[in-house]
C-alpha cells in the first residue's frame, strides 16, 4: 500500500489537489490529509468528499508554522503503507502518476526513492517550464551531483519513497524553515540509487504562496544554508562509489559543493539590514568562502 500525506495549511486549491489523488489509476492508496490551520476552511473541503481512503486528522495549533518538520514526521506516523507520497496542497497529478510509480517499485525493487519529471504551471494553468530529465536509473552519487553541482530541480512532492527506509534515518532532516531539508533527506534515501520516469506527471503550481519563492525568511533560509553545508561535510565523503564514474563525480563534489552552495549569498546578502550584513561577511571571511572585494560591491548595492 502507498501512504498519500498531505499536510494542509492552504486551502485555495485543496479540492482540485484532493480531487486529483482521488483520480488515481492505481487504487491500492490511503489518502490522509492533516489539517495544520484549525479554524480555517480545510475541514468543510474534505468532508465534501466521500471516499473511504479519506483519513482527516486536525492539528490543535498550527505545528507547522513553528517547526515545519516536526508537523511533517508526526503527519508520517498517521499512515500505515509500506512507500510514502508526501503530497502538497495546491499542486497536481497526473492520474497515471501511481502507477507510474509502481511499476518502478516492481523493476527496480532494491530500490527506496522513486520520482518523475516536473511540469511547473501558474494559477492559470500555463505551463511555466519543465524539469530537466534523468535517467531512469541513477546511483547515489550521480543523484547527488546532478542536483547540487548542475542544480537540477527537485520537489520534494514528485518522489516517493520507501517507508522503512525514512524510518532508518530517523525521518526529514531538520533544516531552519525546512530550508534544503529535501535535499538531504533526499541524499540519504537514495543510497540504493534512485529510478526514475521522464513523463511530467508531477505538476507544480507556482502560486506565489511556496515558502521557496520571494525574498522571505532571509536569515533563517541563510542559517540553514551553513548547516546543510556543515551536513554535506560528513555526508559527502561517507558515499559509496559504484564505477569510474562515480569516483569522479564524488571527487567534483567534495571539491566544490562549498563553493557551489555558497553562490547562494549572492541573493540573500543584499536583503540583509547593515548589522546583520557585517555578522555575514566576518563568517564570510573567516571561512574563505566569497572575495573580500564582492563583499564590498553587495554592500553598496544591499537592500534595507
Amino acid at each position: 500500500m502507498i501512504s498519500i500525506i498531505l499536510p494542509a495549511f492552504k486551502s485555495d486549491y485543496l479540492a482540485a489537489t484532493i480531487q486529483c489523488l482521488l483520480n488515481q489509476t492505481y487504487r491500492d492508496y490511503e489518502l490522509i490529509i492533516v489539517n495544520d490551520n484549525p479554524g480555517s476552511s480545510i475541514r468543510s473541503i474534505v468532508t465534501n468528499f466521500k471516499d473511504d481512503r479519506i483519513k482527516y486528522y486536525e492539528n490543535v495549533e498550527n505545528i507547522g508554522g513553528k517547526n515545519l518538520i516536526l508537523n511533517w514526521n508526526n503527519c508520517l506516523r498517521r499512515g500505515i503503507g509500506e512507500f510514502i507520497l508526501f503530497a502538497s496542497d495546491d499542486d497536481l497529478y497526473d492520474p497515471n502518476y501511481l502507477q507510474t510509480m509502481f511499476d518502478l517499485i516492481i523493476k527496480y525493487p532494491k530500490v527506496d526513492l522513486f520520482h518523475c519529471r516536473i511540469k511547473y504551471f501558474d494559477n492559470e494553468g500555463k505551463i511555466l517550464q519543465l524539469s530537466q530529465p534523468a535517467a531512469e536509473y541513477e546511483t547515489c552519487v550521480d543523484f547527488v551531483y546532478q542536483r547540487l553541482f548542475w542544480r537540477r530541480k527537485q520537489a520534494l512532492q514528485e518522489f516517493i519513497f520507501r517507508r522503512k527506509a525514512l524510518e532508518e534515518i530517523d525521518g526529514f532532516v531538520d533544516f531552519p524553515v525546512a530550508w534544503y531539508t529535501d535535499d538531504a533527506t533526499l541524499s540519504l534515501l537514495s543510497r540504493n540509487g534512485v529510478a526514475y520516469s521522464s513523463k511530467a506527471m508531477f505538476h507544480m503550481r507556482m502560486s506565489g504562496q511556496n515558502i521557496s519563492t520571494g525574498n522571505t525568511n532571509i536569515k533563517p533560509k541563510m542559517e540553514a544554508m551553513k548547516q546543510y553545508a556543515e551536513w554535506l561535510s560528513y555526508y559527502l565523503p561517507s558515499i559509496i562509489t559504484q564505477n569510474e564514474e562515480d569516483c569522479f563525480m564524488k571527487e567534483m563534489l567534495l571539491r566544490e559543493y562549498r563553493n557551489i552552495l555558497f553562490d547562494q549569498y549572492n541573493i540573500y546578502l543584499p536583503h540583509l539590514s547593515i548589522k546583520d550584513y557585517v555578522k555575514e561577511v566576518l563568517y564570510i571571511k573567516k571561512n574563505k568562502i566569497l572575495p573580500i572585494t564582492i563583499l564590498v560591491k553587495m554592500f553598496f548595492k544591499r537592500i534595507l
